[in-house]
């Protein structure tokens, strides 16, 4: 989606800025667990003041912003005092970012639709991180049975989970592609089809890996493994000193399937039974809400999430999507924003399906 920026630093336009997009509006400030709504009391003598509810403290500099029509209106604050709940900025410096919305949400629920809508059984990759790293021995169980299943056909293995490190050159790659690796012979020229594979691994992956650079290696395959074809939880990486075939490729695809078996067999992840109040939808997206801060828990900007909606219809949709915002709103209700990112055949169907009658 294309968008514009464009930075303002006139003096001279401050009051009429904060008059026109500001007073009455809605406006936020970023915090670790989402969007707080905070209140614009006034501008006065290059000062501006906005009530911040539930906050003592704040950081010597802050960013707070607003939505008018297709722009978001940040303003970059310097503090300077606060009387209880009212916080005292000088401000620094604006910056309107324009970005059409591809389409229009259609309210339903608690937004003022007449229909009430539900989504349930949620998983997300921060649950799933967390379920790892608390039941390291199953963990530890499952690579110890993938590992020997393949060691008598690879010279090199790894199994990889998003709960082992921060940053992993080879998940990165897997989260942005969502698609297996396939270097069968780095001596021989790629095919036209893997050629822009072949010019990734080398420059992003084989050249920061120290085990790879220099060494007899000349073959890899690198195998996603998904929850429920949605969220990537970890990898399967294996090398060989000499060139690998599709067959061998196939082998460790199937591998990957048999470790989702295995951690079914755990019942290791295991969705919430939490449902929450869908508010308003879009082919694109949907923002649900709910009351209760320890379900914030579910949902944190960024974060891959799959979840169940069921419709009026009386049909289901399976749908994977990322969170984009949480906003904590007046009446100390919480609305977060995720936008679709993949479902299956038939939850896609029923979903459009829903989507039209209502447009």
């Amino acid at each position: 989606m294309s968008q514009t920026i464009k930075t303002i630093t006139d003096k001279s336009r401050v009051e009429a800025i904060f008059k026109n997009y500001f007073s009455g509006k809605d406006i936020y400030i970023r915090t670790k667990s989402g969007n707080l709504k905070i209140h614009f009391l006034g501008y006065s003598e290059d000062n501006v003041a906005f009530r911040i509810p539930h906050v003592k403290n704040i950081k010597e500099s802050i960013t707070v912003f607003t939505r008018h029509q297709a722009n978001t209106i940040y303003v970059m604050l310097q503090y300077l005092e606060k009387k209880e709940d009212t916080f005292i900025f000088l401000p620094v410096k604006f910056q309107v970012i324009s970005e059409a919305r591809k389409e229009d949400r259609m309210l339903v629920g608690s937004e003022g639709g007449t229909k009430v809508i539900f989504v349930n059984n949620i998983m997300t990759d921060m649950a799933i991180k967390s379920e790892l790293m608390m039941n390291d021995k199953k963990v530890e169980h499952v690579r110890e049975i993938i590992t020997f299943d393949l060691e008598k056909q690879f010279d090199l293995i790894k199994v990889y989970f998003i709960s082992e490190s921060k940053s992993d050159i080879r998940m990165k790659y897997l989260m942005e592609r969502e698609s297996p690796l396939f270097i069968p012979d780095l001596n021989s020229d790629p095919s036209e089809k893997l050629k822009s594979d072949y010019e990734y691994y080398i420059n992003e992956i084989y050249s920061k890996d120290f085990r790879m650079s220099g060494s007899e290696y000349i073959s890899e395959v690198l195998v996603p493994v998904f929850f429920k074809t949605v969220i990537p939880y970890g990898y399967i990486q294996v090398n060989n000193k000499s060139p690998m075939t599709d067959g061998l490729f196939t082998v460790v695809k199937r591998m990957a399937v048999v470790m989702n078996e295995l951690f079914k067999k755990y019942n290791l992840f295991l969705s919430t039974e939490d449902r929450f109040l869908v508010s308003d939808l879009s082919k694109g997206g949907m923002g649900i809400v709910f009351k209760d801060r320890r379900q914030t828990r579910f949902f944190r900007k960024d974060s891959l999430i799959i979840y169940e909606i069921v419709l009026p219809t009386q049909k289901k949709a399976v749908i994977g999507a990322i969170v984009r915002n949480v906003n904590f709103l007046d009446n100390g209700t919480i609305k977060v924003g995720m936008q679709i990112h993949k479902m299956d055949p038939i939850s896609e169907v029923n979903y459009d399906e829903f989507i039209e009658g209502m447009s």
